[in-house]
């Protein structure tokens, strides 16, 4: 009898344990259930597609009740944005037994479109055959309407660099041939009559010469501004030492009237592109050159390497500007200067501005008025 009791007792402590370990795993299966209805859009489907659950978040995003939903296929919330072979492809993967993803764009009840990403599990019983699918959503409606309203931004970047296209075309032709002819006539007029006519008269003619003038460098500029905001050369690497080299080439007249020293240290080799990159230096310390004092051009050009970028100087000795300035002097026909005592379409540093952006980075000035300036910019290592 002992014996007896004793397999009884033993029994009971057994299936205690079993409704404690039942109750823990029953336990543990709520929670995970109530964090998945907290987090996602859920549904289940019979492997028909007929819906047979749906969870509070699926019929707060689709605007239906349970009782509208369940029964019903997932037609009932077709957008008719997808093609066919879009869900003929999901109804083949999942009914294979394989797990399926997708964003997708949905319609509900009131007629409102929202974006989930969904994910789609075939669910099979003990023998492997399949039973149902579990579909879990997450509402990713304002993610995409950021992606659209970017897109929308790049078209209108492409639209924009479209009319600076024609723009260009414009310029290079249209604009530039009455120019060509008016500064013909003016330089006829001026072979023919200088001096034949009064004094007014000759003035009157340089002036109308040195406007043409004027125009045509501004006419180039412009385009020089319009073809750095629509240029897609591919960025290859380039050795900013070469760079240098060119660049100093170019400017030597300008470096030797006005006796200037250049002092260049060790630059590195960058993914970018060299034509604007030659054009960038150039432009910098040309008017290093040209905006000097009464002492001789000293500029320094220098590179420091930082954890992710580049950061550039080039400093030189001459006018300076006024701090409340920094920012004016990017800005396409700004001018600070008198035009007679440096001439200049105020474009320049606009240009230097687009290069920089252009290739991921920023570009700023530190001056004082009367005692030099430093114009830095930085430039990423990855691109």
């Amino acid at each position: 009898m002992r014996s007896e009791s004793n397999n009884l007792n033993h029994k009971l402590t057994g299936l205690s344990d079993l409704r404690e370990s039942l109750s823990d795993t029953s336990y543990e299966l709520a929670s995970l259930k109530y964090a998945l209805d907290e987090a996602a859009i859920v549904a289940i489907t019979d492997i028909k597609g007929t819906i047979t659950y749906v969870n509070k978040k699926f019929c707060e995003i689709s605007k239906y009740s349970p009782e509208e939903l369940i029964g019903q296929n997932h037609r009932i919330i077709n957008s008719g944005f997808h093609p066919k072979e879009f869900f003929r492809k999901m109804y083949r993967t999942i009914g294979n037994g394989k797990v399926w993803r997708a964003q997708i764009r949905n319609r509900a009840k009131d007629g409102s479109i929202y974006w989930v990403d969904t994910t789609i599990v075939p669910l099979t019983n003990r023998e492997g055959k399949l039973t149902r699918y579990l579909a879990i959503r997450f509402d990713i409606s304002e993610q995409k309407k950021t992606e659209e309203e970017l897109i929308k931004a790049l078209l209108d970047v492409e639209q924009s660099n479209s009319e600076l296209e024609q723009f260009a075309y414009i310029a290079s032709h249209d604009l530039q041939e009455p120019l060509r002819m008016i500064g013909s006539y003016s330089q006829l007029l001026t072979r023919r009559y200088k001096g034949q006519l009064d004094a007014k008269a000759d003035q009157y003619i340089s002036y109308i010469t040195e406007g043409v003038e004027r125009m045509q460098t501004l006419i180039m500029d412009l385009l020089q501004y319009s073809r750095t905001a629509t240029n897609k050369e591919d960025l290859k690497p380039v050795d900013l030492n070469t760079v240098m080299e060119e660049v100093l080439t170019d400017l030597k007249v300008a470096v030797e009237g006005s006796h200037a020293q250049i002092k260049a240290g060790s630059l590195p080799t960058l993914k970018a592109s060299h034509t604007q990159l030659r054009q960038l230096f150039q432009n910098l310390i040309g008017n290093a050159i040209k905006f000097r004092g009464n002492e001789a051009p000293v500029i320094e050009v220098r590179a420091n390497e930082e954890v992710e970028q580049w950061l550039f100087s080039i400093k030189d000795n001459g006018i300076g500007i006024d701090p409340e300035f920094s920012e004016r002097i990017f800005m396409i026909f700004q001018r600070l200067n008198d035009r007679d005592q440096y001439p200049g379409t105020g474009i320049g540093l606009a240009v230097c501005k687009k290069i920089v952006e252009r290739h991921g980075g920023k570009i700023w000035i530190e001056s004082e008025a009367g005692k030099g300036s430093d114009f830095l910019f930085t430039i990423p290592k990855k691109r």
